[in-house]
């Protein structure tokens, strides 16, 4: 007995797959251009505009690991922990 390869079609590749600009997440692409402009602002110089390369590198990087990472960690950041992780030993949100 053979096993078909699945038939997958682009749209769904498309539509499955988190929203760029330039490689990285949308979010993660404005974070890291706030990041820069306030760095310029701080310093004055136009150098400051060379920090978008590796910060748009690590964004770029982790994208391809997870193309869902920055999404997962903005979940996790507004969730919180959870105070009952020590009775139950998981992410539980049952109080009993």
């Amino acid at each position: 007995m053979e096993i078909e390869a699945l038939d997958i079609s682009v749209v769904f590749n498309a539509l499955s797959k988190a929203n760029t600009l330039l490689g990285v997440d949308y979010d993660y692409f404005f974070i890291e251009v706030i990041i820069v402009m306030l760095a310029f602002i701080y310093s004055g110089h136009f150098l400051s505009f060379l920090l978008c390369v590796p910060l748009h590198l690590v964004g770029w990087i982790l994208g391809k690991i997870d193309p869902h990472i920055f999404r997962l960690l903005s979940v996790r950041a507004s969730i919180g922990a959870v105070k009952n992780k020590s009775l139950w030993r998981c992410q539980s949100y049952e109080p009993f």
